[in-house]
Order: structure tokens, then C-alpha cells, then sequence
């Protein structure tokens, strides 16, 4: 074998390597979706699932649960128990219940406390809608501990639950009135489900998994399709199926959906036939919402939340974008936020999207054609030509020292890149400012031009501005290296909408010490809240090292986009 045919063959044997590393990866995720015994239970036409079909990496779970173990807010809770106390016994009861597991759970997000509990730290998980109520499948290791923590909760809420048996199912039942709450441990799996009182018996079987619908999410691989069709990975993924709501809600539904609602008295308002046709084309244009993790790490995780649209408006959408340098690329930055949109094809599908339900509410007299054709008026008045004009920006932050005093920027390395049709302009009105600005001439070949900025605010960070075709440069606190390589940096995808990232660490780092001293001289009202957010920002530099978060307009929907990187332990 000679030296071009031995590189050859390295080259071939690394990029079938390398694809079937990745392929194995996806059919890994397929094969967990669609070995997941559990979908059986979940109806074909469920409105919503959550389903975790593959137990999530041990070091990322600690991480999760730290980062839950932070946010754990008791004041959520204390709302719920407002909200109850106008309600009927049942349902002050069941807040009682969730008060319970709420005070249970407390300090017990960690791997040790979830184990003290009968819980794994990555146990598999399913959440569904039996019709519009909510069936819970939790996975299990102790299912003594397990039985010991429910007996704490009815302690704690003062319930005494009833203990029976459904088939081969020991289970407790709750009466709450209208609803019933079953718990069960079954198999290696704590289950939960609220059922309607009036046809509990009806839909005991299956929500105990004693009875399986007849189609399930498990046939034909259903979820697993779903799963795999937008990149996600089995660690958690799932839908709300809002036209499916909507025409529960119009009294649509069919099958269990329509049963559960019935047996809960729900009676839809009667539409006209020309207002239930508009509600569901209205839908349909973006019919259901899907998230899940499509890349899960040791230390991170990447994530995605789609609101899935028709091809006719998955088609505007990947229009929506408008290129701006740089946007979402900033990784390395202390934080970046910027935003790219084309607000003229924005407003012309607005107008289009009006135009569409002024024609089809013409046999609909709940919308007020007068007020249609006001909103494509204030469209034009909202979107003038000035503000058409500009495209977006993109804001990059370094470095910044803030005054403790006064939090006014004492020096900065930064850096605000403007998308507009005339950028020069742009620079025109800031010269309504100051005369000085009118006078700076600044070449559009990505010359940097240093602005009088000090002389107008004194102590301001020396500033300055450059132009090339249609962005505009503003840097603070020198001259930049290469503004012409930056003004002209690509995004980091030609649909993105927006995107946002920050270096949790070097945020408190850098604007720490003067947040943390300013907080001490505040005074009023105002100052306890102010004290308790920058004890919360303190608590998420423990936890988190960078976050962001992405907008993008494509084919299949508006994606939301979500990298998170924990800190290492």
C-alpha cells in the first residue's frame, strides 16, 4: 500500500467512524423512545405528554437538582394556598396536599435526599394528559420509603386516605369532590392521577395502567417518531397539542377527551359555525408547541422549544431573520444580547395574517371588522419607514467596572453593531445631542473614528465608531483590532432571530463588589427587593457557569433555542 493509498484509507475508515459514533447516538434515542413500555398507557390523542424515556447522565442530574434546589420557592406555594381558600373543601384540601409535598421536599433536592425519599437522582418519567387531567409516572428504588414519604404527606395535610385495590393494583384514593386523587406504587414506579369523581370507576383502569387505550402513543412508534423527526435525544421531550385544546374546549372532542370533560360538567359556549372555523384555521397555523434536550453532558445540557407552524407560515418565518455580525456568537464574552429582524417582511405579515381573518370572520359577528381594520392601520403607523430602517443589533459586553455609588460605568470594553439601511443617519440623530458629534466624518470602508464622547460625559469610556455598507460600530474602551473583520461577521445561523448569552461567573466577578455596596446604602421600599435579587444573582454564580438562549425562525416553527454549561464541582 502506498502513501496515498494508506492516507486514503485512514481518512475512509475515520469518517465511518465518525458517522456511525453518530448514528449510534440517534438510534440509541430511538431505540429508548420506542422500548419505553410506558407510552402504552398514554392515548394517541392525548393534549399533552412529557415523557423521559432514557435515565439522564448522574453528574448533569446533581447539577439539575442543585440548580431546582435554588429556584425552590415556598412564596409559589404560599399563592396556591391563596388561590384555594376561594375554592369549594375539595379543592382547599388538595392545596393542603401540595403544601405537604412541598414541605417534603424541602432540602431534599440532592442525590442523598432523593434517595432518603425512595427516588434514583435519574429515575424515567412520564407525564400525560388523560384527557385535560394529568397522569404522573415516577421512577422508583425504594418503594418502602416510598410508602413512608405518602404517609408523611397525609400526615402533614391531615388526609386519611382510602386503601383499596384495582385489578393487581394496590392504590390510595383521596376524595377532593369533583376530582379524585389516586397514588399508587406499582411495579418499579410511583404513580399519581387525578380522575373525574363522576366516571372515576371508568377511568381507574387506565390510569393505573391496569388497561391500556386503544391506540396508544407506543403504536407505530408514534413518540418515537416524534422524537427523533426534531433531534431529541429520550432525556425528556414532549408536546401540548394546542389545537387539540382548542377543540376540546369548542366542544370538539372525541373518545376519553370528550368523556372527561363530561364527567367534569364542562359545558363549551356554543359558537356559530363561521367562529369555530376561524378559532381552529387561527390554530392550525402554529397547532402545537414541542420541547425536549436534543444534547445532554456531564456538565450541560442544549435544549430546544419549537412552536411547530404550517408549511404557508414555517415559510414566513425562515424570512423573518435579518443578518446582523455576529449574533449569537459572543461565547467568550461576559454577556451579549442582540436582535436581527426584517420588520418590514415582520409587518407585511402581520398585514397578510389580518387581511386573512377580516375574510374568514365575515360570518363570525364575535369579531369586530372595524377593529381588524384599525390594527392594520396602527401596523403601518408602529412600523414607519424610520423604524423599518433599522435591522437589529448586537451588544457585546467585555468588560465592565461599575461606580458603587451611582452604578454609571467607570470603564468598559464593549461593543453595539447596528444593522440599519442608513447607518450614517443613524449617527445624525445622535448629533441632536451634541454639535460636536456632526462633525465627525466617518469613512464607510471600517475605518474606526474615535467620538468626542469624554468631552460631552465626562469619565465616559473612551468610544469609537466605524461603518461599513449598512453597520454601524460602536466600541468602548479602545480602538477595536479588526472592526472590518468584525462588522463583517457572519451569525451564527442566517435564521437567527435572537439570541442572548452570559458568563454567570464573570458577571458577579465584575459587577459583584459594586452591586453588593450599592445594595448596603439603598433605603425605601424597594431596597428588600433589590437585596433579594442580588442574593438570587450570588446563588445562580454557584450553580451556573454560562447560559443562552436562542430565537430562530425556520421551517418546522419559532425554535427556542437553550445551552446551558453548570459549573464543575
Amino acid at each position: 500500500m502506498n502513501h496515498k493509498t494508506a492516507v486514503a484509507f485512514i481518512l475512509f475508515v475515520t469518517t465511518l467512524l465518525l458517522a456511525s459514533a453518530g448514528c449510534s447516538e440517534q438510534q440509541k434515542a430511538k431505540r429508548a423512545v420506542a422500548n419505553f413500555d410506558l407510552l402504552a398507557h398514554v392515548p394517541a390523542d392525548t393534549p399533552y405528554v412529557a415523557a423521559a424515556s432514557r435515565p439522564m447522565p448522574k453528574k448533569l442530574s446533581r447539577h439539575l437538582l442543585k440548580a431546582a434546589a435554588m429556584q425552590f420557592d415556598e412564596k409559589n406555594f404560599e399563592a396556591l394556598v391563596e388561590t384555594g381558600k376561594s375554592g369549594d373543601s375539595g379543592m382547599r384540601r388538595l392545596v393542603r396536599l401540595a403544601m405537604a409535598v412541598d414541605r417534603e421536599l424541602k432540602d431534599k433536592l440532592s442525590p442523598e435526599g432523593l434517595a432518603s425519599l425512595g427516588f434514583p437522582v435519574n429515575g424515567r418519567k412520564l407525564v400525560y394528559g388523560l384527557g385535560v387531567l394529568p397522569v404522573v409516572w415516577i421512577e422508583i428504588q425504594d418503594p418502602d420509603k416510598v410508602g413512608a414519604l405518602l404517609d408523611r404527606i397525609e400526615q402533614r395535610a391531615g388526609e386519611h386516605s382510602q386503601h383499596l385495590k384495582q385489578g393487581n393494583t394496590k392504590y390510595r384514593r383521596y376524595d377532593f369532590g369533583k376530582l379524585t386523587l389516586v397514588t399508587a406504587v406499582k411495579a418499579r414506579y410511583l404513580v399519581f392521577a387525578l380522575l373525574p369523581a363522576a366516571e372515576e370507576k371508568s377511568f381507574l383502569p387506565l390510569a393505573l395502567g391496569e388497561e391500556h387505550p386503544q391506540k396508544s402513543l407506543a403504536d407505530g412508534n408514534a413518540f418515537a417518531k416524534f422524537s427523533v423527526g426534531h433531534g431529541f435525544k429520550g432525556y425528556g421531550e414532549g408536546y401540548i397539542d394546542l389545537a387539540r385544546l382548542v377543540e376540546m374546549l369548542q366542544g370538539g372532542a372525541s373518545g376519553i377527551n370528550r368523556q372527561v370533560l363530561e364527567a367534569l360538567g364542562y359545558h363549551p359556549k356554543l359558537l356559530s359555525e363561521g367562529c369555530r372555523k376561524l378559532s381552529l384555521y387561527l390554530v392550525s397555523a402554529m397547532p402545537r408547541l414541542s420541547f425536549g434536550y436534543t444534547e445532554v453532558r456531564d456538565h450541560g445540557y442544549d435544549a430546544e422549544g419549537v412552536w411547530e407552524a404550517s408549511p404557508q407560515v414555517g415559510n414566513w418565518l425562515q424570512q423573518m431573520a435579518a443578518p446582523v455580525p455576529g449574533l449569537g456568537k459572543a461565547e467568550g464574552a461576559m454577556a451579549s444580547f442582540g436582535l436581527g429582524l426584517d420588520l418590514a417582511r415582520v409587518r407585511d405579515g402581520l398585514r397578510a395574517l389580518l387581511a386573512t381573518v377580516r375574510k374568514q370572520s365575515a360570518q363570525c359577528r364575535k369579531v369586530d371588522d372595524q377593529s381588524v381594520a384599525q390594527a392594520m392601520q396602527s401596523i403601518n403607523l408602529v412600523f414607519n419607514p424610520l423604524v423599518v430602517g433599522v435591522k437589529g443589533f448586537n451588544l457585546v459586553l467585555d468588560r465592565v467596572e461599575l461606580d458603587p455609588s451611582t452604578l454609571q460605568p467607570r470603564s468598559a470594553q464593549a461593543r453595539l453593531l447596528v444593522s440599519a439601511i442608513d447607518p450614517r443617519g443613524l449617527l445624525g440623530m445622535a448629533a441632536s445631542l451634541d454639535p460636536k458629534l456632526a462633525t465627525i466624518q466617518i469613512p464607510q470602508n471600517g475605518t474606526p473614528v474615535a467620538l468626542p464622547v469624554q468631552e460631552i460625559m465626562p469619565g465616559f469610556p473612551t468610544t469609537w465608531a466605524a461603518i461599513k455598507g449598512q453597520i454601524l460600530g460602536l466600541f468602548l474602551g479602545g480602538k477595536p483590532a479588526d472592526a472590518v473583520k468584525i462588522l463583517s461577521d457572519t451569525p451564527a445561523s442566517p435564521r437567527q432571530v435572537m439570541a442572548l448569552s452570559y458568563d454567570v461567573a464573570k458577571l458577579m466577578q465584575q459587577l459583584g463588589p459594586s452591586l453588593e455596596k450599592n445594595m448596603q446604602t439603598l433605603q425605601g421600599p424597594d431596597a428588600e427587593e433589590a437585596r433579594s435579587l442580588f442574593q438570587a444573582m450570588k446563588r445562580a454564580a454557584e450553580v451556573y457557569e454560562r447560559v443562552g438562549v436562542g430565537l430562530k425562525g425556520e421551517k418546522r416553527g419559532l425554535v427556542v433555542t437553550a445551552r446551558v454549561a453548570f459549573r464543575k464541582e
